[in-house]
């Protein structure tokens, strides 16, 4: 006898889930704030675009618009280098503007918040929202979620300019993959996922990578398990699934039955968590003097980060990825590196840290990529010292740290800055002049006049 793990969707939880995406966002802000049509026009936000068209840039595409990708066959990892040149005519290139982003994408979830109460939304990343209209459908006098979904999107649109698609299930699981691999395609922009459709549509998804959780290193584990496709995930025995891959493939096989009991008005706090920042550098850096001030810079804005949030650290991390084509004696394209240390979230120690697990592992490769993350975090509200540390010493960096943030966050980061931002080959003060990078890397960095600007 087969036994295996069966759902009854009776006893589900069913409700009436949007997941809404806004299209292709950081470029669909740039076209509405230039006077363009987000789907008509060829446009890519570029990190490092250069102020001449007759000089290319270097940088590497955050964004593009509809048009650009099915033009130009990018995607929103590509760089410079995968654009034709000299550069069309009709391409327009900007620069990113991270602070425009985060007032349009306030405005969006504003305006989802005139559709939901509070415990019914949930901002999932910067373009992507999931909400419970279940209790609104009355309210609003529609009969379906359908109908309420066309409802939101025209409202979006015509108070901000922006496209939306939308993904619709019993669950935040089924919108999801419903947006991702449907809603996207159509041309109203919107699909709709229930538990009916589960065998005709779930299972049918084209490859394991384009489901919801399943990254490439699953994908290569359930494999190796003989398992290709979503229906065959479906299909394996849920004791075996669960004893070789633990929870992950529990909830693997649930989610391949559409099963998913999360509900929006929870509150989730999760074990662990990490504060960091990373940076993709505007060119190849050689020079260590140059790279230790990136890393000390990314340090200061990490530091900076934990003091704002009450938090200290007890482990930090250092990535280093190298430059395109440049592999080390070992076969490797970066290296990454942890390091227990003292509770502390002062700049210049954690600074000397990592520029001590640099020193250990460089030399001479030729750097594009530096990342900083710190984990183990706690508000244990006090800094431990090592019997290798001056008391004075310490109280003096903390005092330097507090008034630091006071004054940045007073007057802005370009007010006060450390004198090695100055030196060649520094990125903090351009990149706080520039306002770009990925949501939330340019803590440390505000710059007031900026802000002013956008």
């Amino acid at each position: 006898m087969n036994r295996n793990l069966k759902f009854d969707y009776d006893k589900e939880p069913s409700r009436d889930i949007l997941c809404l995406d806004c299209k292709s966002f950081y470029a669909s802000c740039e076209a509405v704030a230039l006077g363009y049509d987000p789907l008509k026009v060829k446009l890519v936000v570029m990190s490092y675009p250069s102020d001449s068209p007759q000089k290319r840039g270097s940088g590497l595409i955050l964004a593009s618009s509809p048009q650009a990708k099915k033009a130009y066959n990018i995607s929103n990892v590509s760089r410079a280098r995968d654009l034709p040149y000299p550069y069309p005519d009709d391409l327009v290139i900007v620069a990113p503007r991270m602070n425009l982003y985060m007032e349009v994408n306030k405005t969006i979830n504003n305006i989802y918040r005139t559709f939901v109460s509070d415990e019914d939304i949930a901002v999932y990343s910067v373009d992507e929202t999931f909400l419970d209209v279940t209790n609104s459908l009355a309210y609003f006098d529609c009969d379906t979620a359908y109908d309420l979904a066309k409802m939101i999107q025209t409202k979006v649109f015509n108070e901000t300019g922006i496209y939306t698609t939308v993904g619709i299930g019993d669950n935040p699981l089924l919108a999801k993959l419903a947006l991702d691999n449907e809603s996207k395609l159509n041309q109203d922009m919107k699909a709709e996922w229930r538990y009916e459709d589960v065998k005709t549509k779930l299972w049918s998804i084209p490859k394991l990578t384009d489901f919801w959780g399943i990254g490439a290193k699953t994908e290569i584990r359930l494999r190796k398990l003989g398992i290709k496709s979503i229906y065959e995930l479906s299909q394996y025995n849920y004791y075996e699934l669960k004893d070789k891959m633990g929870v992950i493939g529990a909830q693997l096989f649930a989610h391949s039955w559409g099963i998913d009991r999360t509900f929006l008005g929870e509150v989730y706090t999760p074990k662990s968590k990490s504060i960091g920042n990373s940076q993709v550098l505007p060119k190849d850096y050689t020079k260590q003097s140059e790279i230790e001030i990136i890393i000390r810079e990314i340090a200061d804005q990490v530091a900076t980060k934990l003091r704002r949030d009450g938090l200290y650290t007890q482990s930090i991390s250092l990535w280093i990825g190298y430059s395109l084509n440049f592999i080390d004696e070992e076969g490797k394209t970066g290296f990454s590196k942890q390091i227990k240390i003292t509770n502390t979230n002062n700049t210049k120690i954690i600074a000397k840290h990592l520029i001590q697990l640099f020193r250990q592992h460089y030399y001479g490769q030729s750097v594009r990529n530096i990342g900083v993350s710190t984990t183990k975090l706690n508000d244990e509200g006090h800094q431990q010292l090592s019997l290798f540390d001056n008391v004075e010493t310490v109280e003096i960096n903390e005092d330097i740290d507090k008034v630091v943030d006071k004054v940045r966050s007073r007057f802005g980061f370009s007010k006060l800055i450390y004198l090695s931002s100055k030196q060649e080959g520094a990125r903090a003060l351009e990149r706080s002049k520039l306002v770009g990078g990925h949501a939330g890397g340019m803590i440390g960095l505000e710059n007031k006049e900026s802000k002013k600007k956008n």
